[in-house]
């Protein structure tokens, strides 16, 4: 499967991609902006894909002018909604328009393609980009089951639709 809009391009992540996918989840860039940052080996990747590979599951590497940037997901889809999560591969992409790229390809994805009402993710509270990030997409705290490491989010299609309308219509052009 692979999604393309707003010149990114998402290949859906398979066998051939779980080196680079540990690679870069076991890289310091990465884990230190993780909730889960154990070492993972390649048995537990391997067992992490056989479990994450089918339809309630959607892994995506991004791609940008035929880079490999980052991944972008969306997990445990049930009763109209699931968990998403992104990282980028490198500092490198920090402060470009790659990470708004990957959200809103991805969003579209889930709002217009899978039909889910909402998505919920986790956020570190020390990651203050993608509070930011999360914010500046049309999220909103649930408070319920935040905590004092860890913001939980909610995104529900109406916020996201009015939040991004503008930049969805200058990235079209």
């Amino acid at each position: 499967m692979e999604i393309l809009k707003y010149n990114i391009t998402l290949h859906r992540a398979d066998a051939g991609n779980l080196e680079l996918l540990r690679n870069w989840r076991n890289s310091e860039y990465v884990n230190s902006r993780m909730i889960y940052t154990e070492f993972i080996t390649e048995e537990m990747q391997k067992k992490w894909f056989e479990s994450i590979n089918n339809d309630k599951n959607y892994y995506f590497i991004a791609e940008y002018n035929n880079e490999k940037v980052g991944v972008i997901h969306v997990k445990n889809i049930k009763n109209n909604a699931g968990e998403g999560g992104i990282y980028l591969a490198s500092e490198k992409y920090e402060n470009t328009d790659i990470v708004a790229r990957m959200v809103l390809c991805f969003n579209d994805f889930i709002f217009d393609e899978l039909k889910l009402d909402h998505i919920y993710s986790q956020v570190r509270r020390d990651n203050k980009k993608a509070i930011n990030s999360s914010i500046g997409q049309g999220c909103v705290e649930n408070e319920e089951k935040s905590s004092k490491d860890v913001i939980w989010f909610i995104l529900k299609s109406e916020n996201y639709l009015n939040k991004t309308k503008r930049i969805r219509e200058i990235l079209n052009k």
